[in-house]
């Protein structure tokens, strides 16, 4: 093995500028002599080339490759000499490993759109999933999401939790914009592109100083927001929004734009960065008060240990919707679904000895998991319940995937798991479900025999709720899912 050989076996991975200025050092010679021996390395030494400035490569030893020193080296190679990665990779990291596919392109650098000296987002996803530095997971309810390959253990309920939050505050970010008349009504979108950028929410303004002309015809500028919550934000996580105003501005300088990031706590360098380049920081806690403040962290908090609350301190489910129902003024149709599962684990959990929410098993004989929406144990019977709290009915196709592959998949689970009790299926939908998914549904609960199902609709999910004797739960039921409730 030759010294460079040890040397870069040594570390993680080195950018190949980097280890020519080594090599120059060591041995005497000149740049041009060094760069030319690194282009010449062949096996165990291997290169990722592509993704960085300056026609730089990433370089490290085969036994390095995707250990923990060669993901931190390549994160940092990214930090200084490839920012359109970096942005990508920081994002998923500061989301604790998982982004959602939609908004992904929320937190890059690069443009959704061609623009000249741009790599567009689709062409970096596709260089990061070649080199195997992303990968796409199915993390059930959310669908698709963007994981790094880092050796990260995502906590997905305290994900959801974030995701949830993040959707409530836009949602709220959009009625606070129109009521104020900062924006046009009914002309807000969600991840959205403006001036071929990515944004979590965008609105057209006609504020005075925003608007434009184009051949003596109105052209309004732009509010474009990103929001940053759940973890730590400082002047290396907000730096993506700071270079996609200032590239948006430098392709499009006709275009006027009011760059808002929201944020739930941010650091005094990131926060005076922002300030200094003109973005307007929309701190929740300012923006819609201590109690909203408050309310999130409750939120994301019971979303991500739903099961331990709802069993041992069930009213703090209670007093968190509760309070939804106060500060949020009634609108949060968003959360109906979502939360679904927190209502019907609040009844079980008056009927069972354990419960989990969310729980993801694994499929045997595959690298893929199932989630359970909530799973209630008991003495001699475990109860799995698949929840959908929307206001349309369930179609056959969904029923007979539930039915073929999810109930399966998770029975294969329960037969080493809890082969010792009694398995129970049951599906909850707030909105029935259409005539042919309910004559299977009819069917399979006639026929199964190795284990028992059911499945309910809005009459019989207020029959059950009736049974618990709680007014503040049926409450809930009937301002959230249910029409009227007796």
């Amino acid at each position: 093995m030759t010294y460079i050989e040890k040397y870069i076996k040594s570390k993680g991975g080195i950018l190949s500028g980097d280890l020519a200025r080594y090599i120059q050092k060591k041995q005497g010679i000149t740049n041009e002599a060094a760069r030319k021996r690194v282009q010449r390395l062949s096996s165990p030494i291997h290169k990722i080339a592509g993704l960085f400035s300056d026609k730089k490569v990433f370089v490290y030893h085969s036994d390095n490759f995707q250990n923990l020193d060669y993901f931190t080296d390549l994160v940092e190679s990214f930090k200084t000499d490839g920012k359109r990665c970096y942005s990508i990779i920081n994002a998923i990291k500061y989301h604790q490993g998982l982004v959602p596919i939609d908004e992904l392109a929320n937190y890059s650098i690069s443009p959704v759109n061609s623009i000249k000296g741009h790599m567009k987002f689709s062409s970096v996803i596709e260089l990061l999933k070649k080199h195997n530095l992303i990968r796409e997971t199915n993390t059930g309810e959310f669908g698709l999401h963007i994981s790094v390959s880092e050796k990260l253990s995502p906590n997905v309920r305290h994900i959801k939790g974030v995701q949830i939050s993040k959707r409530l505050v836009i949602q709220q970010f959009e009625i606070w914009s129109k009521n104020i008349g900062l924006v046009s009504f009914k002309k807000g979108k969600n991840n959205n592109i403006v001036g071929g950028f990515q944004f979590a929410f965008t609105a057209p303004t006609y504020i005075d100083g925003l608007v434009g002309y184009n051949n003596k015809i109105k052209k309004p500028g732009f509010l474009v927001t990103d929001i940053l919550i759940g973890n730590i934000t400082d002047e290396n996580t907000v730096s993506f929004f700071l270079r996609k105003i200032a590239a948006i501005k430098a392709s499009n300088p006709s275009l006027k734009l009011f760059p808002v990031l929201i944020v739930d706590g941010i650091s005094s360098e990131g926060l005076n960065q922002l300030k200094s380049k003109g973005v307007l920081v929309a701190s929740i806690k300012e923006l819609f008060g201590k109690d909203y403040s408050e309310l999130l962290k409750s939120l994301i908090n019971t979303v991500t240990n739903a099961g331990a609350i709802l069993k041992t301190e069930p009213e703090k489910y209670l007093q968190m919707m509760e309070k939804l129902t106060k500060l949020i003024d009634g609108k949060t149709n968003n959360l109906r679904g979502d939360l679904f599962e927190l209502a019907v684990g609040f009844y079980f959990s008056k009927y069972s000895q354990s419960l989990d929410i969310g729980k993801r098993v694994p499929v045997t004989d595959s690298n893929r998991t199932r989630e359970i929406d909530v799973l209630a144990r008991n003495e001699n019977e475990i109860c799995i319940v698949e929840c959908k709290g929307y206001n349309y009915p369930v179609d056959i196709e969904y029923i007979e995937i539930y039915l073929s592959e999810k109930i399966k998949e998770i029975r294969g689970w329960l037969a080493i798991t809890h082969s010792d009790k009694r398995h129970r299926f049951e599906i909850w939908s707030t909105g029935g479900y259409t005539k042919e998914a309910l004559v299977l549904l009819k069917q399979t609960k006639d026929k199964v025999r190795k284990f028992d199902f059911d499945y309910l609709d809005q009459n019989d999910i207020k029959e059950r709720a009736n049974k618990l004797n709680s007014e503040k739960f049926k409450e809930i039921l009937r301002d959230y899912y249910l029409k009227e409730i007796t």
